[in-house]
């Protein structure tokens, strides 16, 4: 729910008119259609965007207030958790006058300070100004399912729920940051705390910082690379984690709108329909996206399975090549980072359609980050075997890729195979090897482009070099870097855009440390991932459906490429805006087609920066 602005100065007599504040602040309006609101005093201004989920009323309205006016807040998200905190406040002695769980955050702040935040199972980002020590507080959720933007120059921090209100400050100019930019060509999405756009940073999820003064800090309260294994008895690991997921799902039921959720006919989505369909006392509303050209793409079936299952109200919507194409600017409009994600389109369309049944829809996202889902791992894992046995100076070329799975390219991955594993795992959307790139940039790029991918994934690696499994350090370094940085960026700004709010019971944090304390036997064995998940949907869901490929609404670009989108890729001027950075021959053979299917994944990469840059930089 919502959007939040501020704005705050070190000179605290520097003014700070209402109606920037305003302007900037309902940029956002999308984020929230249903109330809006302003406050300013000398040094600072604070705005706000409302969709109403939990107590519908005026008190809900933000900027909100304690008592004597001395603390205001701006918050975006949901506390789970709100009902049980407001009875212990209560009993605390504080005094409330909605039933929102704004309010709670204010008085738990009074009661615990920033240690409140370990009390808080959500979702959130949230700017607390603390008016007698002239304080902002600003934090941001455990996983980052909310984002939090800021601008910082010495003099001002500026901070929204989106980039564009930053920008319309004047602050700071639209610029390209260039030094993200092999990040991005490598991995289809920029790994924070950086952005694609030169000085704006996102608050790292997990952290929270303080402005007093015109001094910025940042402090990490939660991380979970420090989770002590557990060890159960055998058959205690699965009912350990089913109770626990039935929780996490019964608490994002809370709301005061009409709920539904994302079914795309996957293990994952299907689990929380069935959890849901067990809780609720109506048909929950579902929906899915349906190709009709390309129904080998298509999960439609497999939702309407589930959607019959359990008798739900299904809702289906059709994307079709043409407005996927003409859905790039509205992806980078809301997006606002280039992310190579084609489902976000997918996800945008659906959300519109959505908005006319229901207000909060859930989903399945961070499954496969937290119970190892994703082929990729099990790769990984046998490389490392494979290691462990072969001499490096015979570990070469074509013979040994296919020996460790024939689909795979030499080109891409014979690279990865003399490598240490932080060095070659670069998260599950990893696209771009050493090789590659030498192949496909500009010489002066190649030269330049710094080592912000690298330092990224060290950093993130070098937290969980203690733990003896790589499994595990795979699957902490993919939430801190592509579950916060790209799926979670999608799943937030495309319903968002459509004034959906969005939530996601993997993510409950308990879940995460959970499944981070299991052995790895429970995620993947035998190359199948998700294990313990499976064991416990069985008897819930039809056999086909625990154990097909995943999907998760897929879009086939590939296909529309080479077919119906071929003409209109031809006519783009491409290679030469690309020049800069890209060898013009190279893009112009994936644009061909030349390329395989690792030219697709190329195309939509250069289709998202092309039309980033004529949104942003032109």
């Amino acid at each position: 729910m919502c959007g939040i602005f501020g704005i705050v100065h070190a000179d605290r007599d520097r003014p700070v008119e209402e109606r920037q504040v305003a302007v900037c602040t309902d940029l956002m309006r999308h984020r929230g259609p249903d109330d809006a609101g302003y406050w300013t005093e000398p040094g600072v201004g604070l705005g706000h965007r409302r969709l109403s989920i939990i107590d519908l009323s005026p008190l809900g309205h933000q900027p909100m207030f304690n008592e004597d006016q001395s603390i205001a807040l701006v918050y975006n998200g949901e506390i789970y958790n709100y009902r049980e905190l407001y009875q212990e406040l209560v009993e605390l002695g504080h005094r409330f006058r909605s039933k929102s769980d704004t309010e709670v955050i204010i008085h738990a702040y009074e009661q615990w300070g920033t240690g409140c935040l370990g009390r808080f199972n959500g979702m959130f980002a949230f700017a607390l100004w603390d008016r007698p020590r002239r304080l902002l507080w600003g934090a941001r959720d455990r996983l980052g399912i909310k984002p939090f933007y800021y601008y910082h120059d010495g003099e001002s921090l500026v901070f929204a729920s989106e980039v564009k209100p930053i920008l319309a400050t004047g602050k700071v100019r639209s610029e390209l940051n260039e030094r993200v930019l092999d990040a991005y060509f490598s991995l289809g999405y920029v790994p924070g705390p950086e952005t694609m756009f030169r000085g704006i940073r996102k608050l790292t999820p997990g952290h929270f910082l303080t402005y007093r003064d015109g001094r910025l800090e940042e402090t990490e309260y939660w991380d979970f690379a420090q989770v002590e294994p557990l060890s159960l008895p055998e058959g205690e690991y699965q009912g350990r984690i089913e109770e626990l997921f039935r929780d996490s799902v019964s608490l994002r039921l809370r709301s005061d709108v009409p709920l539904g959720v994302f079914l795309s006919g996957g293990l994952d989505s299907s689990a929380v329909v069935a959890t849901m369909s067990e809780l609720l006392a109506g048909p929950v509303n579902t929906f899915t996206v349906g190709y009709d050209q390309t129904k080998s793409f298509s999960e439609e079936p497999y939702a309407a399975q589930v959607a019959e299952r359990f008798g739900t109200k299904h809702h289906v919507f059709r994307l079709e090549p043409d407005d996927f194409l003409g859905s790039l600017r509205t992806l980078v409009e809301f997006a606002e980072e280039p992310i190579v994600e084609p489902a976000a389109i997918a996800l945008y369309r659906i959300s519109q359609m959505a908005r006319e049944k229901a207000t909060v829809l859930l989903s399945g996202e961070g499954s496969d980050e937290i119970l190892a889902g994703y082929y990729l791992y099990d790769l990984m894992l046998k490389i490392e075997r494979l290691q462990r046995v072969v001499p490096p100076v015979l570990l070469k070329g074509a013979r040994w890729a296919a020996r460790l799975d024939g689909r795979l390219k030499p080109a891409k991955y014979g690279d990865w195979l003399n490598l240490g594993l932080e060095e070659r795992y670069h998260g599950t959307s990893s696209y771009l090897t050493g090789s590659m790139k030498e192949r496909l940039y500009a010489p002066g790029f190649q030269s330049r482009r710094g080592g912000y991918l690298e330092e990224t994934f060290a950093r993130h690696f070098a937290k969980v070099a203690h733990l003896p499994d790589p499994l595990s350090r795979m699957l902490y370094v993919d939430a801190k870097t592509w579950l916060a940085d790209d799926l979670l960026v999608k799943a937030d700004k495309m319903t968002m855009a459509a004034s959906i709010e969005l939530r996601v019971p993997f993510l409950d944090y308990r879940m995460v440390e959970l499944a981070t304390s299991f052995p790895s036997r429970l995620k993947l064995a035998g190359g199948c991932g998700k294990k313990v998940l499976k064991s416990m949907m069985r008897p819930k869901l039809p056999a086909e459906i625990v154990d097909r490929k995943k999907m998760g609404f897929p879009v086939p670009v590939g296909q529309w490429f080479g077919n119906e989108l071929a003409g209109a890729l031809a006519s783009m001027r491409i290679p030469e805006e690309m020049s800069p950075w890209l060898d013009p021959a190279r893009v112009e053979s994936a644009l061909a087609g030349r390329e395989g299917t690792d030219g697709a994944r190329l195309v939509m990469s250069l289709l998202v920066f092309k039309a980033w840059k004529e949104k942003y930089l032109s």
